[in-house]
């Protein structure tokens, strides 16, 4: 079956708009590690982001290769996509937990200054 180039471009962009916070999240992370130094919450911040981001693409690339050019059985896509959200679990913990040690700091820091 042929793709069609015009359905592989809407799954592309809804893709891209489904990550757009992610990358504001890693634009943030970067500019905070940058002002602040090499903090472990702007590190934790950053790495579970990058990693979710990285889900998102490698998602939607697996879903459009099984979707429309037909390359796998479907339980063999049911176990990629199984993994790729464990991985996606595991950046999502990292930036809570950075998210986190951040309001940890912060409200330390609030509470010393009153």
């Amino acid at each position: 079956m042929e793709a069609d180039f015009t359905q592989i471009t809407i799954q592309l962009l809804m893709g891209l708009a489904y990550a757009i916070p992610t990358l504001f999240f890693i634009v943030i992370s970067i500019y905070y590690l940058l002002k602040m130094g090499s903090q472990i919450d702007g590190i934790l911040i950053l790495a579970g982001n990058v990693i979710i981001f990285l889900c998102i693409v490698i998602g939607r690339i697996l879903f459009i290769q099984f979707a429309f050019y037909q390359k796998w059985e479907g339980t063999i896509y049911s176990y990629i996509t199984t993994a790729i959200s464990i991985v996606s679990v595991i950046g999502s913990i990292l930036f809570a937990v950075g998210i986190f040690l951040l309001m940890k700091k912060v409200i330390k820091a609030k509470s010393l200054t009153s």
